[in-house]
């Protein structure tokens, strides 16, 4: 995908302090904010849209971006057209810089809405056209849970990037962690759905951090939760998927699951009404 054009990154401001302005604050992504000017973060977020394959234009979609942390992402969305851009995450945005970046470019249309991919509830925060969520998935503890929930709010793509272990599998030792791709073990695991789970700090000694799935198992956790899988792609130890709503239940109602058959025990208090697809959705332009 060829990357944004340099005409729409605006030019820094005449009295634009760099240094200054990125002190004082956690930087984990890397977007140009302004021509030539970066955020100091490692996680870049022109190659992560690039691997994703999100769309150059977003015009006229309403869009969510999940775990927007400094907001990088969600501001690229807004600078790729984007109607409405709903940033989600459990930080306060003044200490991340959210709200530092979004009145340095002068955004108009991404609002921040505290809360976490377990809160997505469309009677709330509406449905979206386009849901985005980066570096999210190996942080939850209830993965699945987080995917049913994100089909609850989506009518349209649906895009994901996350750490996977088909090149980095996690071995602790007593002289710390070696990283020994799948494939080593043996070629067929990487057809086999597989999450490692992480008690403490295994993963990049981040205590946050608790599952590594592998690409295979990241596909059906996302076709179990009503997603079809357009694209699948592996980068190092990072996946990127590019999916969309299917029509349809959910895969995890439509077979003989618990979750289906005794849904009003187990589940309705946590997802409540699972619609069959988009058409059964409206498309709320409003964030309550």
């Amino acid at each position: 995908m060829d990357q944004a054009p340099h005409a729409k990154i605006p030019a820094a401001p005449d009295n634009f302090d760099p240094e200054g302005f990125f002190q004082d604050h956690a930087w984990h992504q890397r977007w140009q904010i302004f021509a030539g000017v970066f955020t100091p973060g490692v996680n870049p977020i022109e190659d992560i849209c690039n691997h994703m394959e999100l769309p150059q234009g977003l015009s006229g979609k309403r869009v969510l971006d999940i775990g927007a942390w400094n907001g990088c992402l969600s501001y690229e969305c807004e600078r790729r057209g984007a109607h409405e851009v709903v940033a989600l995450g459990p930080e306060n945005p003044e200490h991340t810089g959210f709200y530092k970046i979004g009145k340095a470019i002068g955004s108009k249309r991404t609002y921040y809405v505290p809360g976490s991919i377990y809160d997505l509830d469309p009677d709330k925060l509406g449905y979206f056209d386009v849901v985005v969520c980066a570096g999210v998935l190996y942080h939850l503890r209830y993965p699945l849970l987080g995917l049913d929930n994100v089909r609850r709010v989506c009518t349209g793509e649906a895009y994901f990037e996350t750490f996977a272990l088909d090149n980095e599998v996690i071995v602790p030792g007593p002289n710390g962690v070696r990283k020994i791709p799948l494939r080593n073990f043996d070629p067929a695991l990487l057809d086999i759905p597989l999450w490692q789970f992480f008690r403490r700090d295994e993963l990049q000694n981040d205590e946050s951090n608790w599952f590594g799935p592998n690409v295979t198992a990241v596909k059906h956790a996302l076709q179990s939760a009503g997603f079809t899988v357009e694209q699948a792609r592996l980068n190092g130890p990072r996946a990127f998927f590019k999916t969309r709503d299917a029509p349809g239940m959910p895969g995890v109602l439509a077979i003989g699951s618990g979750e289906g058959v005794y849904y009003e025990v187990l589940v309705r208090h946590l997802l409540k009404e699972l619609k069959a697809d988009s058409a059964a959705r409206g498309h709320s332009r409003l964030v309550a």
